[in-house]
């Protein structure tokens, strides 16, 4: 179902959207209709193709009603058949948004995202957004952060020798919401002369991203925090940190 309500985007950017289940064409044709569902499901009921892309969940047994089901997940094929990227999760009950798919999976420019925030404090302006400013259950969905360093100035990376601050972004704990590992990117060596030391450091800009996990059945907010030490080449500045808070409106998995 949220595949057909982001169908637009896809076709916007030329992506054919289809979706493979093991269930009987019978069963997918009430599902379409009851769901309005214009692109094509493919039935697939001896998982013949499911196995040939290494997708059978094998721990289901024989005889159970489940058997022959695929690992919940996405593949972006080329014109030539080629697969060039893929997602997929081992537990059924945890799967991509389509907005995460569509930014994040298949790098469209113009997907709908979430509530974009941006708070500046020289040098620095950091602006932040989650893929979609809705979520449902079991969905996981990418929280992203630019920052942008005026010129001449730098923020520590790591690794840092002890005393140091480096860049780090957490979030308050949110009962049911499970945040992934904040993915940095790697900075480089700069020589601090007021220092008299080479540190890792960032500059111009960088962009932070970390997975959102939602178990919740309610919306919520997520709060993040930005810590960093911003310094040029006559003086550091004392550590900082900037807030954001984005809401998530929860929406039921069926209409």
């Amino acid at each position: 179902m949220e595949l057909q309500d982001h169908l637009d985007g896809f076709e916007r950017n030329g992506i054919q959207v289809y979706a493979i289940s093991y269930d009987p064409v019978e069963t997918l044709a009430k599902f379409a209709e009851r769901f309005h569902i214009t692109y094509p499901l493919l039935s697939d009921p001896d998982s013949a193709t499911i196995r040939k892309f290494g997708i059978l969940n094998a721990n289901m047994p024989e005889g159970h009603p489940w058997r022959g089901v695929p690992y919940p997940g996405t593949f972006m094929v080329d014109e030539q058949g080629r697969v060039i990227e893929r997602s997929f999760y081992a537990n059924h009950a945890v799967r991509d948004s389509v907005a995460r798919m569509l930014q994040e999976t298949f790098r469209v420019a113009d997907a709908q995202r979430g509530e974009v925030q941006t708070v500046k404090a020289s040098p620095l302006s950091v602006t932040a957004y989650l893929s979609s400013g809705t979520v449902r259950g079991g969905q996981v969905l990418t929280f992203t952060v630019e920052v942008e360093i005026e010129q001449g100035w730098h923020i520590y990376g790591r690794p840092l020798p002890e005393g140091y601050v480096p860049t780090t972004l957490t979030f308050e704990e949110v009962e049911g919401v499970a945040f992934g590992e904040v993915d940095y990117p790697a900075p480089r060596p700069y020589r601090f002369e007021a220092l008299g030391e080479t540190l890792h450091a960032y500059e111009g800009r960088i962009v932070l991203k970390a997975s959102v996990l939602n178990r919740r059945r309610e919306g919520f907010v997520v709060k993040a925090h930005l810590r960093y030490q911003a310094c040029d080449d006559r003086e550091c500045l004392p550590p900082q940190e900037m807030g954001v808070e984005l809401p998530l409106k929860y929406l039921d998995n069926v209409k």
